[in-house]
């Protein structure tokens, strides 16, 4: 599941200004978990009234979060600095259970995370000033790190958090030949490995008309670094429109372009 929220670009103590498309902005980043079979543990507020919103207490599994956490720590120092990581969020972990049937997060059996096969997905948010940005992070059991890279790796010269202006990505999507008479769905914190740099992401807006249509649209990775296009994805799937309403019936994934 994604989650999404408004953000600004931003250079430390830079004062800058709206432009167009601006109210399109949303929350990068993803953590969709590989299973639906899972238990979410997390901590939960003194004064919290129920434990829908939250899952289940984390202190139950604390011998193996305590582990986890350890694990995960380490990875992201290693990947980034002390200082990326004093600025994440934890916001839960959800536990995968890989040939158990979830029937009952209540069922205190399933505490005992020794006795099942299972993996570990540690959930996480980045602010930095009016940018928000979440992630996931699987590890297995043995708290080796199985999932993909979702920040880029820090070195000495290079601070991956020095942000180019929003609007400044947004002037060069819409001056690219491709985009001509085209107008921008949402745009997004993103991550690009295959150039270690975050990104942002510029989402074209399909055109809706009434029926049933397959469509193609571009997405464009701006780097937030460099402002720079670095690659232009293609995402493809299909939709009913009736009236101003639709519902989306799928969606293909994404495919780059050259």
């Amino acid at each position: 599941m994604k989650y999404f929220v408004l953000f600004f670009a931003l250079f430390p103590g830079f004062a800058f200004s709206q432009c167009e498309d601006t109210d399109k902005l949303e929350t990068g980043g993803s953590h969709l978990s590989k299973s639906k079979n899972y238990i979410p543990f997390a901590y939960i507020p003194d004064n919290a009234s129920d434990s829908i919103s939250y899952g289940i207490d984390i202190n139950v599994i604390k011998k193996y979060s305590d582990f986890i956490f350890g694990k995960a720590e380490q990875y992201i120092i290693n990947r980034a600095n002390k200082d990326f990581y004093s600025k994440l969020e934890f916001d839960q972990v959800e536990v995968n259970y890989l040939n158990t049937e979830i029937k009952a997060y209540e069922n205190k059996e399933l505490y005992e995370l020794s006795n099942f096969d299972h993996t570990y997905w540690m959930l996480y948010t980045y602010r930095n000033k009016n940018i928000k940005y979440v992630f996931g992070l699987e590890f297995n059991k043995e708290g080796k790190m199985i999932s993909e890279d979702m920040f880029p790796k820090f070195s000495e010269k290079i601070d991956p958090q020095l942000f180019t202006n929003i609007c400044d990505a947004i002037a060069i999507v819409k001056g690219n030949a491709k985009f001509k008479n085209k107008k921008i769905e949402f745009i997004e914190l993103s991550y690009l490995n295959e150039v270690n740099s975050f990104c942002w992401l510029v989402k074209e807006r399909k055109s809706l008309e009434i029926g049933v249509h397959n469509y193609s649209v571009d997405l464009y990775y701006v780097n937030a670094n460099t402002n720079r296009i670095e690659n232009v994805k293609q995402e493809k799937g299909s939709y009913i429109a009736c009236g101003l309403g639709k519902i989306k019936l799928k969606k293909s994934k994404k495919k780059k372009r050259a």
